[in-house]
């Protein structure tokens, strides 16, 4: 690419987008896209899981990962609302970017911040040709509804970078038990499987253009 072309993904949390989309940012970013991961919260429960922890966490595993350092919105998780003030500014994020494609969170997840920064980010990238959802609802919780991966990307290259930006987070390490990241690792095996390959993220589209 002769003019580097920006990719935008968007988490309510740090370690949102290294669960859901960790090996195809590696990727994306290895072939020549400036990626910026946007962070809407930092959580703030204890000393082993503060807000301080969780910045440095995010900011050494974007830094494995190849990405640009993350802008951190530093919202307050009563601030992470669906409305005009939210949409507003996710909308001047997308627009000063002008990316080439955006990621957010899939919006059936059970988690209420995942689901309102998703319906904001659709909102404020409805002039937007590529717009994907990741899935981030296993290890994060049970949905009543079911992802449906239309789009997979092969990362059987990159899943040892998204093991190690993974291995960035030991708060959730901490808070999510030992099993944690070979959960994660797993899906990326089950989704490698369907598509004939070791490893896979998988995407719903809400919009592409192509050809």
């Amino acid at each position: 690419m002769n003019k580097k072309q920006v990719i935008l993904a968007f988490g309510a949390h740090p370690d949102d987008i290294e669960i859901g989309m960790g090996g195809t940012l590696a990727k994306l970013s290895a072939i020549g896209y400036d990626v910026l991961p946007i962070i809407a919260t930092l959580p703030n429960f204890t000393k082993i899981d503060s807000k301080e922890k969780r910045r440095m966490e995010a900011l050494m595993s974007t830094k494995v990962m190849g990405c640009k350092t993350p802008e951190f919105l530093d919202l307050a998780p009563e601030d992470i609302t669906f409305g005009r003030k939210f949409v507003t500014l996710i909308d001047n994020i997308v627009h000063s970017h002008e990316p080439e494609a955006v990621f957010t969170q899939w919006i059936g997840d059970s988690h209420q911040d995942h689901h309102i920064l998703t319906r904001s980010v659709i909102a404020a990238s409805r002039d937007l040709n590529n717009l994907f959802m990741y899935e981030t609802t296993i290890p994060g919780g049970i949905a009543e509804t079911s992802f449906r991966p239309q789009l997979f990307v092969d990362i059987s290259r990159t899943i040892d970078v998204k093991r190690n930006a993974l291995e960035c987070f030991e708060s959730q390490k901490t808070r999510a038990g030992h099993l944690w990241i070979n959960a994660v690792i797993g899906r990326s095996m089950y989704r490698g499987y369907q598509m004939a390959t070791q490893h896979a993220e998988a995407f719903e589209i809400i919009k592409e253009s192509r050809w």
